[in-house]
C-alpha cells in the first residue's frame, strides 16, 4: 500500500491530555469509515492488512493505540496500564473523542469494529455516545468478542481490589493473568507457544510473539477499571441503550476460548436480541480461534465482513 495512504496522527486526550496515536489509512472518494479498536495487549497497526482490504472497497481507516498499547502506551512509558484511576472510563471517552475529531474531516458514515477487548470498548461507547453518533453511526462489527452476566465481572473485580491491595495497582498478578488467559491454551496442546489459543497460524502467532508492542501483561488498576466496565456494560438496561435499528456483525471462531468456544458469542447475540436490537447477525468459523482476521482463512472472513457493509 502506497505510503501517502498511511499516517499516524497524535490528539491529546480530553480526559487528562494524555498523548494519543492514531493509525489512518485513506482512500479517494471514501464512501464510508471504519475506525478499529485493538485488543488487550497489542495495537492499531497490526490491522494494516485489513485496512488495505478496506480501503481498496471504498472506506476510510482509522485505528488508535489505546491508553497503555502501542505507541500511546510507549510515549507515556505506561505500557499495561491505563491510569492511576478509572482508567476505563477515560478510554472510552478518548474513543468517544478520536471519533469526534475524526468526523470533522471524514464527513461519511461510520462503522465501528471491536476486536476481544475493543469489542467491549465499542459497545460502551455506542452506550453511552449513541445520542451523539447517532448521525453518523451505521453499524457495529464485534470480533472475538463474549457474554457474561454483570455479577461474574463483578465477583472477579473483588479478586482484582485483593491484588492490587496486595501487590499495588502498578504491578501485574500472575494470578489475575492464570484466572483470565490461563487455561486458553488448555484445547490445543501440544503446545508450540504460550499464545496458541490466539491463532492456528504458526506464522501469524510468531508475529504476534515477536512484536514488541504485543503480548504484554497488565496491570492491577487495568483489570480493577476493566472488570468494573464489563459489569457496567453488560447490564440490560445498558444493553438496551444501544439504537435497536443499528446494524450489528459478530463473528468468531468456534474455538475461540475468549468466546467460550462461540457459546458466549451467541450468548451475546441474544442478549443484544433481549435487550430490543432487530440486525444482529452472527458468523461462527469451523476450527477458527480468536484473531478471525490473522487465521489461516483471514481472505474468506475479511470477505465477509466486506459483503456485510456492503450489505447494510
Amino acid at each position: 500500500m502506497p505510503l501517502d495512504n498511511y499516517q499516524v496522527i497524535e490528539l491529546p486526550s480530553q480526559a487528562d491530555q494524555l498523548t494519543l496515536f492514531i493509525h489512518q489509512w485513506t482512500t479517494p472518494n471514501a464512501t464510508g469509515w471504519v475506525h478499529i479498536m485493538h485488543g488487550m495487549g497489542e495495537h492499531g497497526l497490526r490491522y494494516a492488512h485489513l485496512a488495505k482490504a478496506l480501503n481498496d472497497s471504498g472506506f476510510n481507516v482509522s485505528a488508535d493505540d489505546h491508553r497503555g498499547h502501542g505507541l500511546t502506551g510507549k510515549r507515556a512509558s505506561s505500557i499495561g496500564h491505563l491510569a492511576s484511576h478509572d482508567g476505563w472510563n477515560k478510554m472510552v471517552s478518548d474513543q468517544a473523542y478520536i471519533i469526534e475529531h475524526l468526523h470533522q474531516q471524514w464527513a461519511v458514515p461510520l462503522t465501528i469494529l471491536g476486536h476481544s477487548m475493543g469489542s467491549f470498548l465499542a459497545m460502551r461507547v455506542v452506550q453511552r455516545y449513541s445520542k451523539r453518533l447517532k448521525n453518523q453511526l451505521q453499524g457495529l462489527v464485534l470480533s472475538g468478542s463474549n457474554y457474561s452476566p454483570p455479577w461474574l465481572f463483578r465477583m472477579a473485580s473483588v479478586i482484582a481490589s485483593v491484588e492490587r491491595w496486595r501487590q499495588g495497582p502498578l504491578a501485574q498478578s500472575k494470578l489475575l493473568d492464570r484466572l483470565s488467559f490461563g487455561s486458553f491454551n488448555n484445547a490445543f496442546r501440544p503446545i508450540r507457544t504460550p499464545k496458541d489459543w490466539v491463532n492456528s497460524d504458526p506464522i501469524a502467532v510468531d508475529a504476534y510473539m515477536a512484536d514488541p508492542l504485543a503480548g504484554h501483561g497488565i496491570s492491577n488498576q487495568f483489570w480493577f477499571d476493566f472488570l468494573h466496565g464489563l459489569a457496567d456494560l453488560s447490564e440490560p438496561e445498558e444493553m438496551a441503550s444501544i439504537d435497536p435499528n443499528l446494524p450489528i456483525y459478530l463473528f468468531s471462531g468456534d474455538k475461540d476460548p475468549v468466546g467460550k468456544q462461540g457459546r458466549g458469542v451467541v450468548a451475546l447475540q441474544k442478549a443484544f436480541q433481549r435487550a430490543g436490537s432487530k440486525q444482529v447477525n452472527c458468523r461462527l468459523y469451523p476450527n477458527g480461534r480468536h484473531e478471525m482476521i490473522n487465521e489461516v482463512n483471514k481472505q474468506q472472513v475479511i470477505e465477509d465482513l466486506l459483503a456485510w457493509l456492503e450489505n447494510k
